[in-house]
């Protein structure tokens, strides 16, 4: 695209008549939109002063609008996942049709994903559906939303441990239920931050900066993948439960401790985020030294558990539990590069 290769010009300012103000837009610039004399074109005034300008194509352009086509033979997972593709994209409206009609698994498999994202089927029929979404992205606060989802993904790491500590079954099916509510939010915000990115414009409605949207998705996906682990170590307290079999205590003690400290570290690591706390994500980083100490110990706890299963079960607990620890330290990471961008 000629438009790719334009380098940044300098260009006077000129009076015309005795109160306005004027600057010639590139030739190139006008070429590549098909602008002409007399056209219009939209300028919008960004919170750091400078000017974007739109041409009137782009201005004009309606919420977009995706299609899908399934067949009779399309898995389920398959159909969710391109309707979750194109809710990210930032699609104000999914048109789904069968080139037969759907089965009642495919149907039920769309209205459960519209359901999760918050689309409104306004259509539908045997072999087609229509999905409106309702959201303003323009009016949903980043900050806060990120913050709600990071509380749940807590919430869900604090009750984990608390349920392997007690081996409470019942605490443990509540975490492990949690685990869409997060997802939720997930969708949500990356949908947000996607249509930030491709229209400048959103992000002075938003109050966050291009760059801004870069660290916010890597925080997203990693209190995603924190909840995530939460309620893997929730399903291995409930698997354990099934079969009747326990955690030697001292072992127990140790993945209590380690997760303790995990949880910690990501709680420390979301809220040094927010305050742009370099010493504080600093020291988080540090921490997975300690974790890791931890870990090794429950390694060598584990030669003396006569069980398979629950030699397993332990594994699986201690290696979730490292991940949230190497998940703060992404976070934490993310925390030192966006508090050290020089805009």
């Amino acid at each position: 695209m000629i438009i790719g290769r334009l380098k940044m010009e300098v260009r006077k300012v000129m009076l015309l008549g005795r109160s306005s103000f004027v600057v010639s837009l590139p030739k190139e610039w006008i070429k590549f939109h098909k602008l002409k004399r007399g056209d219009v074109v939209s300028i919008d005034v960004r919170r750091d002063g400078s000017l974007i300008i739109y041409p009137k194509l782009v201005e004009e352009s309606e919420d977009s609008h995706a299609k899908i086509d399934v067949n009779h033979e399309d898995p389920i997972d398959l159909i969710t996942r391109k309707i979750i593709a194109c809710y990210l994209n930032g699609c104000g409206s999914i048109e789904i049709k069968s080139s037969s009609i759907f089965t009642p698994t495919q149907r039920k498999a769309i209205r459960n994903v519209a359901g999760r994202l918050y689309l409104r089927i306004m259509e539908a029929s045997s072999n087609h559906v229509y999905l409106q979404s309702l959201l303003d992205e323009s009016k949903v606060s980043v900050n806060m939303t990120i913050r709600r989802m990071h509380l749940i993904a807590y919430s869900m790491c604090k009750d984990a441990i608390k349920a392997l500590k007690n081996m409470d079954l019942k605490l443990a099916k509540t975490v492990y239920s949690m685990d869409d509510d997060v997802d939720l939010f997930t969708f949500l915000i990356l949908r947000i931050l996607r249509s930030a990115i491709i229209n400048p414009s959103l992000t002075d409605l938003l109050d966050i900066s291009p760059i801004d949207c870069m660290d916010y998705q890597v925080l997203v996906r990693r209190i995603e993948h924190v909840a995530d682990s939460a309620s893997s170590i929730a399903k291995t307290i409930i698997l354990l439960s099934d079969v009747k079999e326990k955690i030697p205590e001292e072992t127990m003690n140790l993945l209590v401790k380690m997760g303790d400290l995990a949880i910690k570290a990501y709680e420390n690591a979301v809220e040094s985020f927010f305050a742009k706390d370099i010493e504080k994500a600093n020291l988080i980083i540090n921490l997975e030294k300690e974790i890791g100490e931890f870990s090794m110990k429950i390694l060598e706890s584990i030669s003396e558990i006569e069980n398979a299963y629950v030699v397993c079960a332990v594994c699986s607990i201690r290696d979730h539990i490292n991940r949230i620890g190497s998940y703060a330290a992404d976070i934490a990471e993310a925390t030192m590069n966006n508090s050290l961008c020089f805009s």
